[in-house]
């Protein structure tokens, strides 16, 4: 008999190409990944990995073993999910990846609403960045994310899973409340505060600020959002999703120092909620889901 979790594994390095991408996907060691692999090599009775390069290749036993695998996973969801419709009642554990904002704006409000209307959901919840949350939820580290969609940015599909749309999220450029530039173009030079390179929302703001006619000068790189409102409020400036926003107009700059101004064309981000496709009808994900539109709802 095969360890599925090892199964799991080898199904992770296919679809990443190479066992370190793996192993960070499955927030393992590239070497905890490796000892688990030719323990299954040894359990399968021949090789599974080939080294081409920098990356593996799976040989025709370790093909076989994928198809099965995806087909093994998909009716363990399945079969959760007639059993846990068989008990009726929304019940268990749920596990939810969640970026920051999204975190700041909704989480308290979903809470609320599970312990008022499905008290027996026990809601265990991971700050991270939504495309990794994509991953591991396509994985089944976690059962829901909660991810972002930019204007005309690309992000990867996963046909395993499902979204909905939990909302839109205006952006904003942020400034001190005594600054007196209403746009873009009269930021061009002040010393702008991002998210790191692996965020979507930075390369989304310097790109907004290329088609004002200038390169933002990025003197801080920091993902915590509510540092960039401190650092906004000290003179730099920011793009910044209303999810970030502790409050608006006049109650923003007297409590934090600093104003929203919208950016051309009014952009926003797409808020979502995704999980894997055979588990969308377990009671418990489905309250979850119910917690999260009401938590929008009661913005």
């Amino acid at each position: 008999m095969y360890d599925i979790r090892r199964l799991a594994m080898l199904l992770e390095i296919h679809e990443r190409g190479t066992l370190a991408a793996a192993a960070k996907a499955l927030h393992l060691t590239s070497s905890a990944v490796s000892q688990q692999i030719t323990t299954l090599e040894k359990e399968v009775g021949a090789p599974l990995l080939r080294k081409v390069g920098r990356r593996v290749e799976l040989t025709t036993e370790a093909l076989i073993l994928i198809e099965s695998t995806r087909n093994i996973l998909k009716e363990l969801d399945a079969a959760r999910t007639r059993i846990t419709l068989l008990e009726g009642v929304p019940a268990g554990q749920v596990r939810l990846a969640i970026f920051q904002s999204a975190a700041q704006a909704l989480l308290t409000g979903t809470l609320e609403h599970l312990a008022e209307h499905a008290p027996q959901v026990q809601l265990h919840v991971v700050q991270i960045d939504p495309e990794t949350g994509l991953t591991l939820t396509r994985s089944r580290e976690f059962d829901l994310v909660i991810a972002e969609s930019y204007p005309h940015h690309y992000i990867p599909e996963y046909p395993e899973l499902t979204s909905e749309l939990l909302t839109e999220d205006s952006l904003n450029l942020v400034l001190a409340a005594d600054h007196p530039a209403q746009g873009l173009e009269a930021a061009a030079d002040l010393l702008w505060v991002f998210e790191g390179e692996h965020n979507t929302s930075r390369m989304w703001g310097i790109n907004q600020c290329r088609a004002a006619g200038f390169e933002p000068q990025v003197r801080y790189v920091i993902d915590d959002l509510n540092t960039h409102l401190q650092l906004a409020a000290g003179g730099a400036a920011a793009i910044m999703p209303s999810f970030a926003l502790p409050a608006t107009g006049e109650d923003l700059a007297q409590a934090h120092g600093v104003k929203a101004i919208p950016l051309p064309g009014a952009p926003y981000r797409e808020i979502y909620v995704a999980t894997r496709t055979e588990s969308t009808g377990q009671p418990a994900i489905r309250a979850v889901k119910d917690a999260l539109k009401a938590a929008v709802e009661g913005r």
